[in-house]
């Protein structure tokens, strides 16, 4: 345990693991990517950290070339090991989010696997703004408002849904808003569908 706290331990831990690990949290704002456990999670970290470090690293190098001073020296660790994921992090959910490298890809007519591992996740990614109307598997069904108040989940073992706003749906008739919001259990949901705000029936 003593060894496990020392400085040198502290120290790979800084370098080698919070950077990568920055960089996923931040991507994570905006894309859920692939799930990895365990030693497949701690390469990433690595991987992660490494390419951080290929981008920023020559601040430190530098840093240490000039003899600068030790506040310059500090803020160049800040901006390495943290100012610098941020950055990367942000970058790549956004790059991701708007598929930059997959467009790369069609231009060479390859078709590579979606980083986005399910259409469920694909879809609540980008939705903004919408009308739903959820079908359960007992038949019953609910028509919202898809807005900023909503969420889906994104764990794959919770597909749970929050509409903001119900609608009570009449026969042949427009739907009409309710104050209510609804909140429907995973494993209930048969289907979905979206329905653009433009086409509202009210």
């Amino acid at each position: 345990m003593g060894n496990f706290l020392s400085l040198d331990a502290i120290y790979i831990a800084l370098v080698f693991v919070v950077p990568g690990y920055i960089i996923s949290s931040f991507r994570a704002h905006f894309i859920t990517g692939q799930r990895l456990d365990g030693p497949d999670y701690l390469v990433r970290l690595l991987t992660l950290s490494a390419l951080n470090f290929t981008l920023s690293g020559w601040a430190i190098y530098l840093a240490l070339a000039w003899d600068t001073e030790p506040v310059t020296r500090t803020f160049v660790w800040l901006f390495v090991l943290a100012v610098s994921p941020v950055l990367i992090g942000i970058v790549s959910g956004l790059g991701s989010k708007q598929e930059w490298l997959r467009r790369v890809y069609s231009r060479f007519g390859l078709s590579p696997l979606h980083i986005i591992p399910t259409s469920w996740e694909y879809k609540f990614s980008n939705l903004t703004e919408s009308l739903v109307l959820v079908v359960l598997k007992d038949g019953t069904m609910f028509a919202g408002y898809w807005g900023g108040k909503s969420f889906a989940s994104s764990r794959p073992e919770e597909r749970d849904l929050l509409i903001e706003q119900v609608y009570e749906i009449q026969k042949d008739g427009p739907w009409t808003p309710t104050n209510k919001s609804v909140f429907i259990g995973s494993g209930e949901i048969r289907t979905i569908e979206f329905i653009p705000v433009e086409r509202n029936v009210e």
